[in-house]
């Protein structure tokens, strides 16, 4: 039995990018095509089959393209689900009614499918998630391929050279992330992000228009499931860690990646990023956890 779904509440990401005049430079960064916003069609999911929940930035591009992006700060393995279930739905409501009845062949945009991603944890410029991992080996009739964009700020990143706007957009989530790490609360470190960005020309006309507490609103539901998402490892370090206690430290951190591996839902490299594991070590512990 399904339960209930979360209400759901507009991030800062999806204020900003789900805006047809900012979507021709994703797109072009993306794919290296240009449109106009004249030719671009927001997609969003139908809230019928997905009671309260949407997409992050969805939109079709003169009938050639679906791009479907999704904004996280921490890995999901089952983003390739998560958005082939939301593209079906788009293609659901793209298509007419009974339209897969006919004999005639029904063009459809192809689908490209990105999560941009800026948590705390080390990741590779790009990256990508597949359909078929899900499938433990076994062979399928289906696949589907999610790229993962790494947006934190960084110089010569590829995507953030291409595209200003997540360049902007990344800058203010670091400001907001030294000021907090530094000793500030998140409602003042976002009203000084925000003037460092307009005075900086990151986003400036869009920070202009939009009120402090109105950001920090948007920022604030985001970020307390990130910190939710830390806590949950930190959970999990401590109670590996305390089992292995009496077995020795190197058992202690099998433990511990075991245990943010099945509560965070990620891989093995992953959660050794999450406890910080040294490079020089990983094998080793790999080694351990496989057994």
């Amino acid at each position: 039995m399904r339960k209930t779904k979360r209400s759901y509440k507009d991030s800062l990401f999806r204020d900003i990018f789900n805006n047809k005049n900012r979507l021709p430079e994703i797109y072009e960064a993306l794919l290296g095509s240009k449109a106009i916003p004249e030719e671009i069609t927001l997609a969003a999911i139908d809230d019928t089959l997905f009671t309260g929940v949407k997409n992050d930035v969805g939109f079709i591009v003169k009938n050639r393209h679906i791009v479907l992006t999704e904004h996280q700060s921490t890995m999901n393995a089952n983003m390739p689900l998560r958005l082939f279930m939301y593209l079906a739905e788009i293609y659901r409501q793209y298509v007419e009614e009974d339209a897969v009845y006919k004999k005639e062949l029904i063009p459809l945009p192809a689908p490209k499918l990105y999560v941009f991603y800026n948590g705390i944890a080390e990741m590779p410029d790009s990256s990508m998630l597949h359909l078929s991992d899900a499938f433990a080996g076994r062979k399928g009739d289906l696949e589907l391929a999610v790229e993962i964009l790494n947006i934190n700020d960084k110089p010569h990143r590829p995507i953030l050279e291409k595209c200003p706007t997540l360049k902007s957009y990344s800058v203010f989530v670091v400001q907001v992330r030294e000021r907090v790490k530094n000793g500030s609360t998140l409602e003042a470190a976002v009203g000084d992000a925000v003037r460092y960005c307009i005075a900086h020309d990151y986003l400036k006309e869009y920070f202009r228009q939009k009120h402090d507490k109105e950001v920090f609103d948007m920022l604030n539901f985001a970020w307390n499931q990130e910190r939710a998402l830390e806590v949950r490892a930190a959970e999990a370090m401590e109670k590996g860690l305390a089992q292995g206690l009496a077995q020795g430290l190197e058992n202690g951190l099998k433990a511990s990646i075991s245990n943010v591996m099945t509560n965070m839902g990620v891989s093995m490299e992953r959660a050794m990023d999450v406890l910080q594991i040294p490079p020089d070590e990983r094998a080793k512990y790999a080694h351990l956890v496989k057994g």
